[in-house]
């Protein structure tokens, strides 16, 4: 009797397990990707979270980012950044939640970060088919 309800447990442990592993690799679960460090904080991109359909006039590309304080590891914020071709140049820009607006003259210290968001979001944009050019020239 005791043994019976051992291979029993053993049975729902293993079939909990092979259902486990069956399903779990078709879940899309979101990746925080490094895209770089800059100034005390590190940023990373919400792969999931690559947008080309449903955004403002003007705005190619949308992506969240995770800006993360180097010195605790704790959030900072978490930024929306944008992106647009203007005239074969491309232009990033972040949305300013106090606003409601896109800020589209970053400061020289944030265009770094911004090239790097840019880079990082490509190869996901790929596996997304989502059609961008590297012919622009960055601005």
């Amino acid at each position: 009797m005791y043994i019976g309800r051992v291979l029993k447990i053993l049975v729902l442990a293993v079939s909990v397990f092979a259902v486990g592993a069956l399903w779990l690799p078709g879940v899309s679960l979101a990746a925080d990707v490094w895209c770089c460090s800059h100034d005390g904080r590190t940023f990373y991109l919400d792969s999931d979270s690559i947008n080309a359909a449903n955004l403002p006039t003007g705005m190619d590309y949308r992506v969240s980012v995770k800006a993360v304080r180097e010195n605790d590891g704790s959030l900072e914020r978490i930024v929306i950044y944008g992106f647009e071709s203007q005239n074969d140049r491309m232009v990033g820009a972040f949305y300013e939640k106090s606003t409601d607006l896109w800020e589209y003259s970053p400061s020289k210290n944030e265009r770094p970060v911004l090239k790097a968001v840019w880079e990082t979001m490509k190869p996901y944009m790929k596996q997304k088919n989502i059609n961008y050019s590297d012919s622009w020239k960055w601005e």
